[in-house]
């Protein structure tokens, strides 16, 4: 989104540049409707003054009205006063004929537009909606022309209406907000007398919301663009009130109002107020509603928020993960902060700035001109009768017996609470009063583990566990984020520290660096961690850092206890017992944020030295590493920017996915313990694996939590399998980097090596555990969806195929490539009994027959892959008796055969899970057949009904030419009738040895490993791949035994040579035959890439398919570890020519 990657600075750069509408377009727009006017006012609104009513006035509203219209397109409404309208009531029963007798008009009117402007009548509703369009200024404009009854008149700026309007409004039984058109004014007048920068935020807001909508399926489903045009300007009063004012904040602070979108309830009285029993009356009706309410300050019928009807939970998100984003950090990378006001949302807390609200029956609030849940005025009154369940108003002199509420009013001793309670406003306050009290019930503990691992504290909320899955982004948010003042607080005392060392310490620093979680963006509430690594000019080798350690670290803490002073931040330096004697332990404690910082101070070789972003060290420098003879992980700090780019460069999102991960880690780890003798992997390995899961299951910036959280659970529960490194920083081309990295691939697994360091494994520990809490976490209400079925896992395996050792590739293979035995019998079984059933029920009392069943596909000729697979049950039926009776009765044909599968679908038990495809009237009857007890193992079945070409064809025997004589006479399309001849597919793949098969299966993941890129065109077939194999193997080896490299190696030298490949093979057909002789010829001569089935000679497995990319991917591979021995020499392929 071009928003989030605008700096904060540039805010108003972009409003003024790319979100102002064009002032020719404007200027174009206004003459145009300004015609209309004059033609309305001259001729009625039936194109003539003597048949029809007459037009009173009119008043243009909409965003174009109001002064809030975007560029490109925007909304306007005419609203036409008319003297035939007496009420209300007239309004409703005459709009619609006025309307329809309004076309001519506009027809003629729109004949004349003026240069550069057209006119468009889309489907119309209640109102006449045209579109005027300007094709040269690239602008549009929706205008709704909507008659209207002349309720309010001619009223004098700033004057309010009578009661009378409104109380007549109530007692007319109009729907919600079905006269707004009436108050069109008032509504313009709310909007457009504010400041300019206001009304350019409130631009900015727009543009935000516009990009989450074009992003959102349901977009029809989010709340109008005008509910945020309000929420903006309550932001703007509440928070700000002056004219000039950073734009960051103003968006900040909106956001962070979406986010508490549960807890709004936002009304004026500058129009109505509680005065009128009537009106008053209505209103605290009206503030009874689900959050969020928003009343119009026009006309209080109409609430804006509708908090059933409107997604403002998707919104919500969406705010929720642009927080990070580079719009919202100023020049020195400083998050900005929203603005403060009674409210607004409170940085740190969950909640608005105050949940009560003022009462409609208090006096004061009458004369009052903007009301909401928070209430600027009158702070000193005291609640004459505070509603049920809430506290009373707290003073200084109060007394509080819940010792969790006084911990609460300390750590919101900088908002003011409000005197005055609403008793509507119950549900809302019960529930951020109980979220604060959770957020301060516990105080961080005195000495620092030596462990980074910190249990779940009562103010993390509730357990994970309890959690519903839709609710974790929020679950996210209130729990896990850490405070953003405390970690200012802790950013502005790390530099003091920081300063004081680089002033007072003998030792000379070079520069510094701050890591750590806190470092990499990944710190959870409460507690956190960080680094400081001091890079000294004294050390000019690794093997420098040992000898001076501990009288280094010995002059900083002295220079430190002599020096620290709480800087007025109310944090406390605390100088821990230390126990690691290459590190100096501190802690920062916030006793009013209830918040603290374990931090490791470590004077470091500046290895790496300053280096540009995205640019990787030097081999040098890990040569160097490597001969230094250091233990694993020893040197670690030398690479700590390394390691915080790594993680902190990541989408905003994945680090809250990260957050999520050592929650729940946190949580394993105080709850159980680790089998003796053994102690948890650190939670960075956790970080690392998350990343891992992202990067090769989803990418997105934007994506369901519980899919990923899932997905990372899957694969702790796969860790003797792990393995996960990354080449950003290190790769094998180095000699010397190689040979360590095969060292560390031939040790056990888990393996997850630090992707700036490549001697530090962080995947050592004791993982039984995790992956045994895991798994009972899956069926927890966290990784359920809302009707109760498992949430899906991004589709990743614990290890990389180009990460590979070629000599590793057969143990790949058999890990994770081969599909599950027991499942594959379960499979057979059921396809059998299902392919039975078909046979001996279909047609029953029709003359049709059901010759036989074949099962095809992947799963059919030996090749599936491990998890989802694909195969076909092709249904030969005795109605077809040539290939283009295939086309006829289709309809009558799956729907017998829907019937049968779900009656055999009803009587017959299976072991795994049978389930039929609910869509209406298919072409294609799909099912699908899932393992019980692993779910991510499952076959889709199509059902194809077919000619039976082919007869009883005896093993081995080739079909009558006959055959294919008529096929090359009937076909329209390549492939058009390759069902027909399926057992011949099968038959030539699956007669075929195992290890031939094994690499096929590599082959296929190899493909699926390489995704399509946006735009047009698809990867070739799968099952052109497979033919591609075959013949490789046929040409360059048809040992049983054969090296699985250098068959891989050999495909992908094919794959290469895509330009040449004409491949074919006669097994079924021959050039014996005339008419096949001379098709195979044509056939031939087409342009290359040719693989044709060699089942069925219409269909060219090659053609159409975008073969440079997966070239492209292949010339890749070939530098892999896959396919290179161990001293780096590429694996040569097999001698095979690319065309017969």
């Amino acid at each position: 989104m071009e928003l989030y990657r605008t700096p904060a600075s540039a805010l108003d750069k972009l409003v003024a540049h790319n979100l102002q509408p064009s002032p020719e377009f404007v200027a174009a727009a206004r003459q145009a409707l300004g015609s209309l006017d004059t033609a309305l006012r001259e001729h009625g609104a039936r194109g003539s003054r003597l048949l029809g009513p007459r037009v009173l006035r009119t008043a243009k509203g909409g965003s174009y009205g109001r002064g809030t219209a975007l560029r490109g397109s925007c909304d306007a409404e005419l609203v036409i006063f008319l003297d035939c309208f007496k009420s209300y009531e007239d309004q409703r029963a005459h709009s619609t004929k006025i309307l329809k007798d309004m076309q001519p008009l506009l027809e003629s009117w729109g004949r004349d537009l003026g240069p550069g402007l057209s006119l468009q009548f889309p489907e119309q509703s209640t109102s006449k909606q045209f579109r005027l369009t300007s094709k040269d200024l690239g602008s549009w404009m929706d205008v709704s022309l909507v008659p209207a009854f002349d309720v309010l008149g001619h009223l004098s700026s700033g004057v309010k209406p009578k009661p009378l309007v409104y109380t007549s409004l109530l007692s007319s039984g109009c729907q919600e907000g079905e006269n707004t058109a009436c108050f069109a004014e008032l509504r313009r007048n709310f909007v457009n007398t504010r400041p300019v920068k206001l009304k350019n935020l409130i631009l900015l807001v727009k543009h935000w919301y516009l990009q989450v909508q074009a992003q959102e399926a349901r977009r029809d489903a989010l709340p109008p663009g005008y509910a945020l045009e309000l929420v903006t300007i309550f932001a703007w009063e509440q928070g700000c009130r002056k004219h000039t004012f950073s734009m960051a904040q103003g968006l900040r602070t909106v956001l962070a109002l979406i986010q508490q979108y549960q807890h709004l309830c936002i009304f004026w009285t500058e129009n109505y107020g509680f005065e009128d029993p009537t009106v008053g009356k209505f209103l605290r009706m009206q503030l009874e509603r689900p959050r969020p309410v928003i009343l119009d300050p026009a006309d209080p019928t109409w609430d804006v928020g509708h908090g059933k009807t409107w997604h403002w939970d998707v919104l919500a998100q969406a705010a929720e993960y642009c927080r990070d984003q580079l719009c919202f950090l100023d020049a020195a990378g400083v998050p900005v902060q929203p603005w403060e006001g009674s409210g607004l949302p409170c940085a740190g807390l969950s909640g608005l700035g105050h949940p009560i609200q003022r009462s409609p029956n208090q006096g004061a609030h009458e004369h009052s001109k903007s009301h909401s849940t928070g209430q600027p005025r009158a702070r000193n009154m005291q609640p004459s009768n505070p509603a049920p369940g809430l506290p009373k108003a707290v003073d200084k002199g109060s007394n509080i017996s819940n010792v969790t509420a006084c911990k609460a009013s300390k750590s919101l001793k900088k908002v003011t609470c409000p005197k005055i309670v609403l008793d509507t406003t119950l549900n809302m306050s019960s529930h951020l009063l109980s979220t604060e009290n959770t957020q301060s019930s516990h105080l961080p503990p005195g000495p620092l583990a030596t462990a980074n691992i910190m249990g779940p504290r009562p103010g993390m909320g509730p357990g994970l566990s309890q959690i519903s899955s839709r609710e974790l982004d929020r679950f996210i948010q209130d729990h896990l984020k850490p405070s953003p003042q405390f970690q200012e607080q802790v950013r502005r005392a790390l530099d003091s520290i920081l300063r004081c060392l680089r002033e007072k310490c003998v030792h000379r620093t070079s520069r510094v660096s701050k890591g750590g979680s806190f470092g990499r963006g990944t710190d959870l509430k409460g507690s956190s961690d960080a680094e400081l690594i001091i890079f000294l000019k004294d050390f000019q080798d690794f093997k420098d850092q040992g000898p001076l350690r501990v009288e280094i670290l010995h002059d900083m803490q002295t220079q430190l206890q002599a020096w620290w002073q709480d800087p007025g931040s109310g944090l406390s330096l605390q100088f821990p017992e230390q126990n690691q004697p290459s590190v100096l332990q501190l802690q920062l404690v916030s006793t009013v944020l209830d918040s603290w910082m374990d931090i490791s101070l470590l004077p470091a070789f500046d290895a790496v030295g300053k280096l540009s972003s995205g640019a990787k060290p030097q081999p040098q420098v890990y040569a160097s590493l490597l001969s230094s003879g250091c233990q694993e992980g020893e040197h670690a700090a030398c690479f700590s920017e390394l390691r915080r780019d790594f993680v902190n460069t990541r989408p905003a999102k994945l680090k809250n996915l990260i957050l999520l991960v050592k929650h729940w880690y946190q949580q394993v780890a105080t709850g159980c313990k680790a089998p003796s003798g053994s102690a948890l992997p650190p939670a960075y390995a956790l970080e690392l694996l998350t990343i891992f899961a992202w990067e090769q299951g989803c990418r997105k910036e934007q994506f369901p939590m519980a899919e990923g959280l899932k997905t990372v659970l899957g694969l702790v529960q796969q860790h003797q399998k792990l393995c996960v490194y990354w080449t950003v920083n290190y790769s094998p081309e180095d000699p010397a980097l190689r040979a360590h990295l095969l060292g560390q691939l031939r040790k056990a697994s888990p393996l997850v090596l630090d992707p700036a360091d490549p001697t530090w494994n962080v995947g050592q520990g004791s993982w039984e555990l995790l992956a045994k809490e895991a798994k009972a976490l899956e069926s927890q209400t966290c990784l359920l969806s809302g009707d109760g079925t498992p949430v899906p896992s991004w589709d990743v395996m614990p290890a990389l195929l180009h990460q590979t050792p070629a000599g590793d590739l057969d143990k790949f293979i058999s890990e994770f490539l081969q599909p599950n035995r027991q499942f594959l019998d379960q499979v057979k079984k059921a396809v059998d009994v299902i392919c039975s059933f078909l046979k001996e029920n279909c047609f029953r009392n029709s003359p049709i027959k059901v010759l036989k069943v074949v099962k095809g596909g992947s799963s059919a000729k030996g090749t599936a892959l491990r998890g989802r697979s694909d195969a076909d049950l092709v249904v030969f039926l005795s109605c077809f008796r040539q290939f283009t009776d295939q086309g006829n009765r289709r309809a009558e044909i799956i729907s017998e055969i829907q019937a049968q599968l779900e009656a055999c679908q009803q009587e017959k038990r299976f072991e795994v899970k049978f389930e039929i495809s609910k869509r209406k009237n298919p072409r294609v009857l799909s099912f699908s057949l899932t393992s019980r007890t692993m779910l991510d193992h499952s076959v889709d079945f199509d059902v194809l009904p077919a000619f039976d070409a082919l007869g009883q064809l005896g093993s081995g025997s080739r079909p009558n030419p006959r055959v294919y004589v008529d096929l090359i006479h009937s076909y329209s399309n390549a492939g058009e009738y390759s069902t027909c001849f399926t057992e011949l597919q099968r038959d030539f793949i699956i007669s075929r040895p195992t290890k031939l098969k094994s690499l096929i299966r590599l082959v296929k993941h190899w493909q699926q490993c390489n995704k399509m890129p946006g735009g047009r065109g698809s990867l070739p077939p799968q099952h052109g791949l497979e033919l591609l194999t075959v013949y490789a193997w046929e040409q360059g080896s048809q040992d049983l035994q054969f090296n699985m490299a250098t068959g891989f190696r050999t495909v992908l030298e094919l794959v290469t040579q895509y330009h040449q490949l004409c491949i074919y093979w006669t097994v079924n057909y021959s050039t014996e035959d005339e008419t096949i002789r001379d098709f195979l010829k044509l056939q031939l001569q087409k342009p290359k890439p040719i693989i044709l089935d060699p089942a069925d000679p219409t269909g060219n497995l090659g053609h159409n398919a975008r073969w440079d990319l997966l070239a492209k991917e292949a010339t890749a591979y070939m530098s892999a570890l896959c396919c290179t021995d161990w001293d780096g020499t590429p694996i040569q392929p097999w001698p095979v020519q690319a065309a017969l």
